[in-house]
């Protein structure tokens, strides 16, 4: 029987130990402004969207696939099909830290169970992957230890119309670089547009995709995963 694992607010302290590097941290964005946008500190190697999956912004998603929109054209992004309930979240954050580089001081660390778990993904079709993250204990323990430490609240409802996607930088088959969102409710990633200054970039596209199509919904969150702050 699938697990069915209880929805996390964002709650990405579960993922130090599993391997996340000490160069990078998670930075909670507050506003969409330029400005604002220059005080997280550098890199920019993810973002974490929490937005309402309702109404006019549901059906403009499915649309946009449906009209075949998107579709990624390149190699080297790493994806996993979404089986478990509740677990968006958690899904977010593997595709943010499943698609760091693999070597340098932002890649996972060598010996992490992240790490593992991805190589052990990569011969594998995402439902696959899928079925793999269902068994993995240690995946499932790290989710519901974060919910129990009081990470995040815990619903009574188990039923929650809000969504996790990521997004990131990824260069497709013609060397472009391009802004991928992942979503594991959707076919696969999905090309968002070109990316010049990654942030500024998903930006613009949380406002024109997301905001601008929420009929007004102020159910929305943001974290970047970025370098560590200095203070």
């Amino acid at each position: 029987m699938p697990s069915k694992w209880v929805p996390l607010e964002a709650s990405p302290e579960w993922s130090r130990p599993l391997g996340l590097p000490p160069s990078l941290s998670f930075q909670d964005l507050f506003s969409l402004d330029p400005e604002f946008l220059t005080f997280i500190p550098k890199p920019h190697r993810a973002v974490l969207l929490l937005f309402p999956s309702r109404g006019e912004l549901h059906d403009a998603r499915v649309e946009e696939e449906k009209r075949g929109e998107g579709v990624w054209k390149g190699d080297g992004v790493w994806w996993i099909k979404q089986t478990i309930p509740n677990a968006c979240g958690s899904i977010g954050l593997l595709h943010a830290l499943l698609n760091l580089p693999e070597r340098g001081p932002y890649a996972l660390g060598p010996d992490s169970q992240l790490l593992k778990f991805k190589a052990a993904t990569i011969p594998l079709a995402p439902l696959e992957r899928a079925k793999l993250l269902d068994e993995t204990d240690f995946f499932e323990a790290a989710h519901t230890a974060a919910a129990q430490a009081g990470q995040s609240a815990i619903p009574t409802d188990l039923d929650v119309d809000t969504h996790f996607i990521a997004f990131i930088e990824a260069v497709n088959e013609e060397g472009e670089k391009r802004i991928v969102e992942l979503d594991g409710g959707r076919e696969g990633p999905f090309d968002r547009g070109p990316s010049s200054s990654f942030l500024e970039d998903v930006a613009k596209v949380v406002q024109e995709k997301y905001i601008d199509r929420a009929s007004g919904d102020i159910n929305f969150n943001m974290i970047v995963l970025a370098g560590e702050s200095e203070d």
